[in-house]
């Protein structure tokens, strides 16, 4: 029986919550919203990420992908 290791991160993004879930079920992590933020260019959203550790790995790498198109 294999037994995978659960990690729990945290990030912050500009990503929207809505958007942020799909992602996060795309990636087959739990996302769970924390806080958002105004900041002077929009508004920052704090998420904790939980996981396997590659899927979760995965899921920053989509992230960043989809910030770096958007800006």
């Amino acid at each position: 029986m294999r037994k995978f290791v659960k990690v729990t991160e945290s990030v912050m993004t500009p990503l929207e919550p809505r958007r942020a879930a799909i992602l996060a079920e795309e990636c087959l992590i739990e996302l769970r919203f924390v806080e958002s933020r105004s900041e002077k260019h929009g508004w920052l959203y704090e998420y904790e990420a939980t996981g396997e550790v590659g899927r979760v790995e995965k899921f920053f790498i989509r992230l960043k992908d989809i910030e770096q198109k958007r800006s």
